[in-house]
């Protein structure tokens, strides 16, 4: 039992462990909000179960979608920025640090639905000029980004798949929130 006069030292110690409790930022209550910069370890698998990019070494290594060339680190993005896909996006909305969520994305929430529209035809002067003979199923580049050759039915002209190699896909993504650093209001 605390006498009268141990009150109020036990009280102050309360009240300080409650402020510096405060003061770390570990309430539990510290959530991905829109604005909050987001760190996230990552997995993404098609409906088969086959592993298609991660943030985790040792899970590509198993995948055998290792590169030695590419980081391994938590992916950082701004939620609600949309620098991701819109449903990655919106998964983190809400998740706590360290808190995982597994998520399906339909096409709509991840890269589209696939266009048949954007196969288009591309004179083959144009990529033999660049020293391009081209295959089909070979990927090339169009403003940095990838494209595939869908098909050359003749000497000149090669049509090109200008269609995101995710779109039209169901993508599965395992995701675990790292760190949460809010925006100060």
């Amino acid at each position: 039992m605390i006498s009268r006069k141990g009150w109020i030292p036990a009280i102050l110690l309360v009240l300080s462990l409650t402020l510096i409790a405060g003061c770390t930022g570990q309430t539990g209550n510290n959530t991905v909000k829109v604005g909050d910069n987001v760190s996230v370890d990552y997995i993404g698998s098609y409906d088969n179960g086959s592993i298609f990019d991660t943030s985790i070494a040792s899970v590509a290594q198993d995948a055998g979608i290792y590169s030695p060339y590419r980081d391994y680190a938590p992916l950082s993005f701004v939620a609600g920025s949309g620098d991701m896909i819109s449903g990655f996006d919106n998964a983190t909305i809400g998740m706590k640090a360290g808190e995982t969520k597994n998520v399906t994305l339909a096409p709509k929430d991840a890269y589209g639905e696939y266009n048949p529209e954007l196969i288009l035809p591309v004179n083959m002067s144009i990529l033999t000029s660049s020293n391009i003979t081209p295959q089909v199923n070979d990927t090339l580049y169009y403003n940095m980004q990838p494209v595939r050759v869908h098909s050359i039915p003749n000497n000149s002209t090669v049509f090109i798949d200008f269609n995101n190699r995710m779109a039209g896909k169901t993508l599965h993504f395992m995701i675990t929130v790292k760190d949460i650093q809010a925006v100060s209001a």
